[in-house]
């Protein structure tokens, strides 16, 4: 049965829908429907790794053109502090991913484009690069989100956690990020990761960083939805654990399997069971276009290693994210 929180959003269509709405929790919910939805009828489980995402779209030009695709669900940038190309030499929230300060486009200005465009209904993910980015936010955050459209998916981002192989590298301060998205953003999915570092020897996600991170979120009451972010090449190695984090989870609760550097090697059979073990109604897929296509080929490893059967992308692995 469709719930009445999403029911008082959620647009009907006859025919097969490839859009996905917000849900009552604040989850997306699918739309992979194939005749008229009625409330007589049960929902399937929904198959969050249909989702589609524009990643990094941290200039004028890449918003307007992930607003204008109609493939697109959720449209994702990162923001740090810097400067407006041609503007003033006062640092403000910008949209530009480390270690570029520069941007021809400024947080609230993306924020401004994002939300006008409402009807799209294409979600946004903002991706915090540090603390003071984070920090210096908060105001514009809440000003802009105040009359946003309730069927607008909103996620907040950040790495609040060392993890494989950047375990000792800076993230945003974890109970600054929770404490702030808890009570003053309670309509935003959080979202949390690792900072992590492709190509050594610590390749997955311990017990102990989920403990860590479990902890951190139990310290700070959250309560509305959390996903998790995970690289995708550590992810595949970490079946067990992952696992055990989402089925111990509540409903709520997903993982988002990111891969933004073509320098990693993901080993897509252990990652398709991982995705298996959890269930595609909790897992979002943030790939890049060749991995994508890999995954969702049966037997598809593209630019694949005969001997290891695992995605080989053969680029720099020195890419903190």
């Amino acid at each position: 049965m469709t719930c009445t929180g999403c029911r008082r959003v959620k647009k009907r269509f006859t025919g097969v829908t490839l859009w996905t709405v917000l849900c009552c929790v604040g989850q997306l919910c699918s739309a992979m429907s194939t005749s008229t939805e009625t409330d007589d009828l049960v929902d399937p489980p929904p198959d969050l790794t249909n989702v589609t995402w524009a990643h990094g779209c941290n200039s004028k030009e890449q918003l307007r053109e992930a607003i204008q695709n109609d493939t697109i669900n959720m449209i994702e940038a990162d923001i740090v502090l810097g400067t407006v190309k041609g503007g003033s030499n006062i640092s403000l929230p910008i949209m530009a991913h480390p270690p570029d300060n520069t941007s021809d486009i400024s947080l609230e200005e993306f924020l401004n484009t994002a939300l006008e465009f409402h009807d799209v209904s294409k979600g946004i993910k903002l991706d915090f690069k540090s603390t003071q980015a984070f920090e210096a936010s908060i105001d514009l955050l809440e000003r802009a989100f105040q009359d946003r459209p309730l069927y607008i998916p909103i996620w907040i981002n950040a790495d609040i956690m060392g993890g494989p192989g950047a375990r000792d590298r800076q993230h945003v301060d974890p109970n600054l990020f929770l404490s702030t998205c808890s009570s003053k953003f309670p309509m935003a999915t959080i979202s949390v990761g690792w900072t992590t570092m492709f190509g050594t020897t610590d390749d997955r996600y311990t017990p102990e960083d989920i403990d860590r991170m479990t902890e951190i979120l139990a310290k700070n009451c959250i309560i509305q939805p959390v996903t998790f972010a995970v690289r995708a090449a550590f992810a595949a190695n970490s079946r067990g654990v992952l696992t055990s984090l989402i089925k111990g989870s509540s409903d709520t609760t997903t993982l988002t399997i990111w891969a933004s550097s073509r320098g990693d090697i993901v080993d897509m059979d252990e990652l398709r069971a991982l995705i298996s073990d959890v269930g595609k109604d909790r897992v979002y897929l943030d790939l890049l276009p060749d991995v994508y296509e890999s995954f969702k080929s049966a037997t598809g490893n593209v630019l694949s290693s005969y001997r290891t059967n695992k995605l080989l992308c053969h680029l720099d692995p020195d890419i903190f994210i």
